[in-house]
């Protein structure tokens, strides 16, 4: 025999031996994704994410470039985990459609070069048309970009820290922390936890933590139509809001309008939801017309369900609803009695979650984290 064959042959039968008496497998089986939608079978009138779930891990090779989107804007392609991403998609502004999610053959490859060979989309029909005719959208925050709240649009009041919030609550408000206030997959969640941020400068003793979200110096408005979709926190003790104060800085003097608030004294508060109105002359600390005016609409669940809490402000009255649904008004008598109506002057949002305090009652000892997630915030004016 050749002794150089014979040499090619004896390491051929080593590299045989080392791998395990025969040659390896070679992987041929070509990638597959699944796509799926966050809002099945309903109309998303916000953000839509979309998931995809790989067969394998493709390591780097599916790209936002590789995805199809119609209907609306995309943002960033997220990993989750080695085979699982998210895309949050924006519907088109003040239409009806379908939103269409696809990715073509060939547009991914796994670790030994296999493409995937079939092509994978989802569809979501989507409905942003204006809820009254003839307003336009005048600002929004869809919550489409993952991490902290867009500081372009909200700030974190934590005035009240050191000495202690109004009311009796019992949560320290941080900022900049994701713990508390985080974006992901187009939600906005603020949660409040059981713990104490003792080493921060601010503190003042809270056993708590959570977020005040403000729009307070960035926007604010004056009459129009204010809608926020949210799903409310379950657990008792937590006393979560969407409300709006007069850029004044005066309280109660440039009023308050409470949009939604949800108590915490008891379960069947979960299953509820208040609007109220405080001004000079109507609140609970002496108002000379009387304690804040408002009512409580009944919403079973509103703590497993998002709903869409809605403020309709004119010149001439202000209106609190549920998914279209009015439930409140409170009329402006023009009489010219500012301390009943200071609301012809502008007005910025608030997001809490509040821990204890009047409304939110006692705190259960086993209390560990709960949230107020929100889906969007949308201003609509004329």
């Amino acid at each position: 025999m050749n002794l150089k064959l014979t040499a090619i042959a004896t390491a051929t039968s080593l590299l045989q031996i080392a791998c395990g008496g025969g040659q390896a497998a070679i992987d041929t089986t070509p990638p597959t994704v699944t796509i799926t939608d966050n809002t099945p079978a309903q109309i998303a009138t916000g953000s839509v994410t979309f998931s995809f779930d790989l067969s394998e891990d493709v390591g780097s090779s599916l790209t936002a470039e590789d995805i199809l989107v119609t209907g609306g804007s995309a943002g960033a392609l997220t990993r989750i985990s080695a085979k699982s991403y998210t895309l949050v998609v924006m519907p088109t502004a003040n239409t009806t459609g379908i939103i269409h999610v696809s990715v073509p053959v060939a547009k991914f490859t796994d670790t030994t070069g296999n493409a995937n060979t079939v092509a994978s989309s989802a569809s979501q029909s989507f409905n942003t048309v204006a809820p009254i005719a003839g307003w336009t959208l005048a600002w929004s925050d869809e919550f489409s970009v993952n991490g902290s709240p867009d500081s372009n649009k909200w700030s974190y009041d934590t005035e009240r820290n050191k000495l202690g919030w109004f009311n009796n609550e019992k949560q320290y408000y941080s900022a900049n922390r994701l713990e508390n206030a985080s974006v992901q997959n187009g939600m906005l969640t603020i949660t409040a936890r059981k713990e104490s941020l003792t080493t921060a400068a601010d503190y003042g003793g809270q056993a708590y933590t959570s977020a005040r979200l403000i729009t307070r110096g960035k926007a604010s408005w004056t009459y129009g139509f204010v809608e926020v979709r949210a799903k409310l926190p379950c657990s008792l003790g937590t006393w979560p809001a969407i409300w709006m104060l007069g850029t004044g800085g005066i309280w109660p003097d440039d009023g308050e309008i409470d949009i939604m608030e949800q108590k915490g004294t008891a379960a069947i508060e979960k299953t509820r939801v208040s609007g109220t109105i405080h001004t000079k002359g109507y609140n609970y600390f002496g108002g000379a017309a009387g304690v804040g005016q408002g009512a409580s609409t009944t919403v079973a669940d509103a703590c497993t369900n998002f709903h869409n809490y809605q403020l309709t402000w004119s010149v001439d009255k202000i209106v609190m609803g549920v998914d279209g649904s009015n439930y409140f008004e409170f009329i402006n008598l023009k009489d010219g009695d500012t301390t009943k109506w200071p609301f012809n002057n502008p007005q910025f949002i608030i997001l809490n979650l509040a821990v204890g305090g009047d409304l939110g009652g006692a705190v259960p000892t086993n209390f560990a984290a709960d949230q107020m997630v929100v889906d969007y915030v949308r201003v609509y004016q004329r």
